[in-house]
């Protein structure tokens, strides 16, 4: 079957990068695996036989009998064909281990609903473009340190595994992919997210101005300093845990 462009699809066929990512992966009878676009079924296979719980969540109808007709036999795979922006977590039966090959139209809203679902996921393993990975994983005062790098950082720690490069796909891509491991928070700051996830907005809404002109509607100056922030300081210089402050101040400046 051909990949479709409008739903973004890369199929996955080099077997030795399969095969190390299935190890990244390291699926154990015991967990409760939800694989997200599981296309022609190259890593679900692996998922399956390790004897682990497996739920895909597949959105196109041209590939369900496909994954019906290699899968349904196995009593641990159950296929949901369904929009995985729209997946919610049983929190019944997790915490979950959740992976997939990400197209790049869906990753950030994906991610920021896996966030907002953080108390039922264990740990996060994903196929995206390069350049998202390193966003995500970035560090305060470099250029790709932004809104997504802080609010999953909150929540998860951040891994960078292999590059993949496109000669791996089919169709190729024009760029270069990485799988990262988000791995869940025991005990993360206690911010509502979306308190930091407006303040982070904001915060990065024009990022050659300093954090006091993008908040100036938000937080005070003497918040600012509470949290050890320089106003005149841009967004992307200011660490984690300074972001969590400032929201947390913003919080209780609400609080009745």
């Amino acid at each position: 079957m051909r990949a479709k462009k409008s739903l973004g699809q890369n199929f996955l066929h080099d077997e030795g990068v399969i095969h190390n990512i299935v190890k990244i992966i390291n699926p154990q009878p015991i967990d409760q695996l939800i694989e997200i676009g599981p296309g022609h079924g190259a890593i679900t296979e692996f998922l399956q036989a390790s004897g682990a719980q497996l739920q895909l969540i597949e959105l196109d109808q041209d590939l369900i009998p496909i994954l019906k007709q290699k899968f349904d036999r196995f009593d641990n795979v159950t296929l949901h064909h369904k929009d995985a922006l729209k997946l919610e977590l049983d929190a019944s039966n997790g915490p979950y281990k959740v992976v997939g090959n990400l197209p790049y139209n869906i990753s950030s809203p994906l991610l920021i609903s896996m966030l907002y679902q953080s108390a039922q996921v264990e740990q996060m393993i994903f196929m995206l473009q390069k350049e998202v990975v390193q966003r995500i994983c970035a560090e305060p005062g470099t250029k790709l340190f932004g809104r997504l790098s802080v609010m999953l950082q909150h929540r998860f720690d951040c891994v960078g595994h292999l590059t993949i490069p496109p000669e791996a796909f089919n169709p190729r891509p024009k760029i270069d992919s990485q799988i990262i491991q988000l791995v869940t928070k025991q005990n993360p700051t206690k911010v509502d997210l979306p308190v930091l996830e407006k303040l982070v907005k904001q915060s990065f809404a024009m990022r050659r101005k300093t954090i006091r002109n993008n908040l100036k509607k938000v937080v005070s100056i003497e918040q600012l300093e509470a949290a050890g922030v320089d106003p005149s300081q841009r967004a992307e210089t200011i660490t984690l845990n300074q972001f969590e402050q400032l929201a947390l101040a913003v919080q209780n400046a609400a609080a009745p």
